[in-house]
């Protein structure tokens, strides 16, 4: 299921992020796989962050760690005790960034999502993928250039009212979203009912203390977003709708490694038990043969000799053993010849059970 945060929810991501790593150091950079991170960072405790193509959120899960790749490694040196001085959303956009004491470590999560490091003055050192724009081009050497668009916050509501004055409904939440990033789901009800206010409930969605996370969710999609409406929910932590939602499946993959190893273990003891049982009967059974060739040692001296007698008269082994079963029998032995060997000259006892 496609899973898709408004750039609402990336601001309020922003303000925790900063609020918890802040002055914090990188200490590790893991792989849970191709597309999903684990960036350790200690301040007074380690917590770690994760990032994924759609989102990056702190998160206490004990998610499970992959081989790392080339890309990872050379960041995971580059980034190695780097102090985090700043974290913040580019304008309104689905961007954040970490001003680090050397770099800036920038993460987008639009179109294909990508991750850059650039020096302080914003020359790109590396980044997952290559893009390019009409406007902008990530690869290396290149100056990093934020996305275009507007900061709704930063713009004053004689300057709001003035570029929507003239536009229908429909058209001022294509103009938000064109414009500013603020997502449809977000402005369409605020248009919708506060025809007057609309810049007062679009600035609303900012103020939050402690915003609760909306959810929309429909067939193949689930969103992420801010209702203006929402009320603000004490010791509310940002993350655990998205912990929840989607993280659940890395979480579902460590509870079915952990069954499958512990599946593993008990089918070893099983077998180890089984093999144990099986050597304590097979000596049971060489005791219990051993106490019958010791009571029966002329017997089976008769029976040395009679085969080296035979095999030397050049008499055919199957005659022989039968000759010898028969003498066995009258005595009542229980036990007979099973085969001999011609070159060895050795033979094979078959016990009764």
């Amino acid at each position: 299921m496609k899973i898709e945060l408004t750039s609402t929810v990336f601001y309020y991501i922003s303000k925790e992020l900063e609020t918890e790593l802040l002055l914090g150091y990188i200490n590790n950079v893991q792989t849970i796989n191709k597309d999903v991170w684990k960036i350790k960072v200690h301040k007074s405790k380690t917590k770690q962050l994760i990032v994924t193509p759609q989102m990056c959120l702190l998160s206490n899960l004990n998610l499970p760690v992959g081989e790392i790749g080339g890309f990872e490694k050379y960041l995971k040196k580059k980034l190695y005790n780097q102090r985090i001085h700043e974290i913040k959303q580019d304008k309104n956009n689905r961007l954040i960034f970490f001003r680090l004491d050397k770099y800036y470590l920038i993460f987008e999560f639009f179109s294909s999502s990508n991750i850059i490091l650039t020096d302080l003055d914003f020359k790109i050192i590396t980044s997952k993928q290559k893009e390019e724009w009409k406007d902008r081009i990530i690869k290396k050497d290149e100056i990093y250039l934020f996305p275009a668009g507007k900061d709704i916050k930063e713009v004053t509501k004689s300057d709001f009212n003035q570029q929507t004055t003239e536009l229908s409904q429909k058209e001022k939440i294509l103009f938000l979203a064109r414009e500013y990033n603020v997502a449809p789901i977000e402005s369409k009800e605020i248009i919708s009912e506060y025809e007057k206010e609309v810049y007062e409930n679009i600035l609303k969605l900012y103020t939050f203390r402690d915003p609760k996370i909306a959810i929309d969710e429909k067939e193949n999609k689930i969103v992420f977003y801010i209702n203006y409406k929402t009320e603000e929910q004490e010791n509310k932590n940002l993350f655990e709708d998205l912990e929840k939602r989607c993280l659940s499946n890395f979480e579902e993959k460590i509870i079915e490694k952990k069954n499958t190893k512990k599946d593993k273990l008990v089918k070893i003891l099983r077998e180890q038990e089984n093999t144990k049982n099986e050597f304590l009967e097979k000596i049971k059974e060489l005791e219990k043969e051993g106490e019958i060739i010791y009571s029966n040692y002329l017997v089976i001296e008769s029976i040395n000799k009679n085969i080296n007698v035979g095999l030397e008269k050049k008499i055919k082994p199957l005659e022989i053993i039968i000759k010898i079963n028969e003498n066995l029998e009258k005595i009542n032995a229980n036990f007979k010849v099973k085969d001999i060997n011609q070159k060895t000259k050795k033979y094979t006892l078959l016990f009764e059970k």
